[in-house]
Order: structure tokens, then C-alpha cells, then sequence
């Protein structure tokens, strides 16, 4: 009897582990294309800048390190014009936050900026303008005639700004 028992709540356990492992599904996480004009306005030289969901653990990759703009991993600041566009892989989120450090050591962080919320006219951002003042930063659709279609062409090819895609 003592061993049938036992052999039962041995068997019991087994199903009860199988049955909350299985159950447990991993949330499915949706990736979106993040296309972006970066303009960096702070009268500072940046030499990381990364965009991550807000409160998200991981800050993906350094912008700087991919940046054909960027001259020996430093991206000038002033109105120099240098502008880079393409896309960033995200995993879609109400909002974002961008953290950039400067070559001083001092840093900066843009928190809930909203990426995928469409202006009146249906179009989403497509430009980050970082000034010095955090305040001032603009998150805005640039209509200008060369920024959609660079951004178009990057996605077209695939080719992140930062090199990081999901697994």
C-alpha cells in the first residue's frame, strides 16, 4: 500500500511539473523597422548613442560604431549637417528612450519618446533632433525631399544602423 501511494504522488508531481512547464509559452515579441534621420544639434561630440524601449534592460548597440558619418568613433555636434538616416530593428513599444554620452563624459537621456504614434497626417517620426537643452530635443516627421527615400533605401537593403537584428 505504502508503495503504491508513493508511486502515485511520484506520478502526480511528474504530470504537475509537466503540465506547468508546457503551459508556460514565452510571450511573442514583435520587432519593428525604426526608420530615423539622427541630427545631433548639442554643440557636443557624442561617442555613444543608443534607442531602446523605455525601461528596457538591454540598450542594443552603439549608433556610433556603425555611423559612416562618425570620424574615429565621434560624432561632431553643431549644426554640421551631418545627418545620418537608416533604420534600427525594435521590439515594438508605446515609447522609447534615447541615452547618448559625450566625449566630455557627460550624458543625456530623452525618455518616452513615441516612435510609432503617427502625426495628423498619418506619418510616423522619422527624425531625432538633439539640442543642447533635453527640452528642446524634436521628435518629428522631416518631409524633406532626400530623408524618406535614404531611409527607403536602408530598409531596402537591410543593413541596421547599429548591426543588431533579433534572433
Amino acid at each position: 500500500m505504502k508503495k503504491s501511494v508513493l508511486i502515485m504522488l511520484i506520478a502526480l508531481i511528474v504530470v504537475g511539473c509537466v503540465a506547468l512547464t508546457s503551459c508556460q509559452t514565452k510571450a511573442k515579441v514583435n520587432y519593428v523597422n525604426l526608420g530615423l534621420e539622427l541630427k545631433n544639434k548639442t554643440e557636443k561630440t557624442i561617442v555613444e548613442y543608443y534607442i531602446y524601449e523605455t525601461g528596457a534592460a538591454s540598450h542594443y548597440n552603439n549608433l556610433i560604431e556603425g555611423m559612416a558619418e562618425a570620424v574615429d568613433g565621434k560624432w561632431l555636434g553643431g549644426k554640421t549637417k551631418v545627418y545620418p538616416k537608416g533604420f534600427i530593428i525594435r521590439p515594438e513599444a508605446e515609447s522609447y528612450e534615447v541615452m547618448v554620452v559625450f566625449e566630455d563624459g557627460t550624458s543625456m537621456i530623452i525618455p518616452e519618446i513615441e516612435l510609432l504614434k503617427a502625426d495628423s497626417d498619418g506619418r510616423l517620426p522619422n527624425e531625432i533632433s538633439l539640442k543642447p537643452d533635453p527640452n528642446d530635443v524634436k521628435v518629428q516627421f522631416d518631409d524633406d525631399e532626400d530623408v524618406q527615400p535614404a531611409i527607403d533605401a536602408a530598409i531596402a537593403a537591410g543593413v541596421t544602423m547599429d548591426g543588431w537584428y533579433p534572433n
